[in-house]
């Protein structure tokens, strides 16, 4: 067993917690936040072995407590610290989202509080295979199928947790694993596509990041992939720092119409003209007010 200790820096205003709990990734496998000793634990998969992880913020950077069976190269401890600042979201500049906040009591408290950074997954694959197991179905469904997919297929790490799976190791698998041992339902043939996709080398995140000087472009490749509507299109898209669309979805109608106090939702054009003010942040701004409570806010 090997141990080590290395460090984030943080280059911009941050807070773990309040970045942990902005989205809903904390609740899936491999993740373990820690709330007595605010920390989280998760594993990631290295040079294809199992790494487990603890993360803990003391002030002005992230120490990591790292654990593996075999040493880690240099080459590892790179690849695991560029997982996690995809994962932690620490390279990314909220400054111009929360000057908006401020300008707008409602939202004043995620320039407080630093909110704003969703956490994402170490791999683009990860975050979009997890999304197509949101699509349809209850929170309590998702986590159930993540559940599965990484008890199944992922990587052990010392402590015996998973790792959730590579591209790769998903692409070996049939519809039929997807249907019966994960229990996808109808999303299992997506889920074969992505996979064997991210595996062949064909899509990869600089694949919808490249062309930006068409705002489009993005969107419209996630929109091409199989079992991808707008809802999972525009969570994908905050998760790659495009914070414009609303991603609508019953969860999202059900929870606007709760906190106005009425039995049905806005029209989705009342919440367009609603949110127009935080300009190429409406999305991330919709998203801010649907999860105050989670946050102690509202």
């Amino acid at each position: 067993m090997h141990s080590s200790y290395l460090s984030l820096p943080l280059k911009q205003p941050y807070d773990l917690r309040t970045t942990l709990h902005g989205h809903g990734w904390i609740d899936l496998a491999p993740h373990h936040w820690d709330e007595e000793e605010q920390h989280l634990e998760s594993a990631l998969e290295i040079a294809g072995q199992g790494v487990d992880v603890r993360v803990r913020q003391v002030g002005k950077e992230l120490r990591l407590r790292i654990q593996s069976r075999k040493k880690l190269s240099p080459d590892g401890k790179a690849r695991l610290r560029a997982g996690l600042r995809r994962i932690l979201r620490t390279e990314v500049d909220l400054q111009d989202f929360w000057r908006l906040c401020r300008k707008h009591d409602g939202l004043a408290w995620v320039a407080r509080r630093r909110a704003g950074h969703l956490m994402q997954s170490a791999e683009l694959f990860e975050d979009l295979l997890k999304l197509l197991f949101t699509t349809n179905c209850s929170w309590a469904a998702t986590k159930k199928m993540c559940e599965r997919l990484v008890s199944n297929l992922g990587v052990a790490a010392p402590s015996g947790r998973n790792c959730f799976p590579s591209a790769r190791t998903c692409a070996q698998q049939d519809e039929g694993f997807y249907r019966e041992v994960v229990r996808a339902g109808y999303r299992a043939r997506h889920c074969v596509e992505l996979a064997r996709l991210f595996a062949a080398g064909k899509l990869n995140e600089d694949y919808f990041l490249q062309d930006q000087a068409d705002d489009s472009t993005c969107r419209r490749r996630l929109l091409a992939l199989s079992g991808f509507g707008p809802y999972a299109v525009g969570q994908a898209l905050r998760g790659l720092e495009q914070y414009e669309e609303l991603a609508l979805d019953s969860w999202c109608r059900a929870r606007l119409a709760e906190m106005s106090g009425r039995r049905k939702p806005p029209s989705d054009a009342s919440i367009e003209k609603r949110y127009a003010k935080y300009g190429s942040f409406k999305g991330l701004a919709l998203w801010m007010d649907l999860t105050a409570d989670w946050h102690g806010e509202g």
